[in-house]
């Protein structure tokens, strides 16, 4: 039986050119659209080119008009269920309240020189470990290791949220990535801002780099900020 694979909900308007023929299709109505396509089966399978495919359709749609993506794998039966979700009055909202904004991520990490850069808040335990190297020494120093690393990894993100928060309108944040990952952030911005985001991290780069290292992606449709069910996960 053929189901609707959904992508997310835009704004009614024209598909970006390469869409419509690989299948990619907007049911419309009251200005507003579900991004689908026609599949046989569900549940749609996790695979990488899976979820690449879908955050392709997305991010294109996204280039030129809001998004507020679905969760990867969500089906709906028809044409007549995806006019029902446009019909909820949380998606016109969420399409008023997201029309300028992007999604930025960005993510922290520190080069092997910040263990330079801690080694003045451990040196006497260090200075006594190599005096008399015990269990008891060598795991009070890993502790103070971790809890110096923890401490420089709170103080730079203060830094960067502090240079960054008049250009941001909303901020999440998630777990550091590895032993050396120092924070991991998805920022709401408008899309004018973007290029002010990008002038800032220079800035802060100037000043934390090295050790800090920053990564940013983006920008991209608002994945951590839309909070409406918007289907089914099948």
């Amino acid at each position: 039986m053929t189901q609707l694979y959904l992508y997310g909900m835009t704004r009614a308007g024209p598909l970006p050119a390469g869409l419509a023929e690989r299948g990619i299709e907007l049911v419309a109505a009251d200005g507003r659209a579900a991004i689908v396509s026609s599949i046989e089966s569900s549940p749609v399978t996790a695979t990488r080119r899976n979820l690449l495919a879908h955050a392709e359709v997305v991010e294109r749609l996204h280039e030129r008009a809001i998004v507020l993506p679905a969760r990867f794998g969500t089906v709906v039966a028809d044409r007549d269920a995806a006019l029902e979700l446009l019909a909820l009055p949380g998606v016109a909202a969420l399409l008023d309240e997201h029309a300028d904004r992007s999604e930025l991520t960005l993510r922290g990490t520190y080069d092997e020189s910040v263990l330079r850069a801690i080694a003045p808040a451990v040196a006497g335990l260090r200075e006594g470990y190599r005096a008399a190297p015990t269990l008891e020494g060598g795991l009070a120093l890993g502790e103070a290791v971790v809890e110096a690393l923890a401490a420089r990894r709170i103080r730079d993100t203060e830094e960067v949220l502090s240079a960054l928060d008049p250009h941001v309108v909303g901020v999440r944040s998630g777990e550091p990535r590895g032993e050396y990952g120092a924070f991991n952030l998805s920022l709401l911005v408008t899309r004018d801002a973007v290029a002010t985001i990008e002038d800032e991290l220079e800035l802060l780069a100037r000043r934390l780099s090295p050790p800090l290292r920053f990564e940013l992606v983006g920008p991209l449709p608002p994945y951590s900020f839309v909070e409406l069910e918007l289907g089914v996960p099948a």
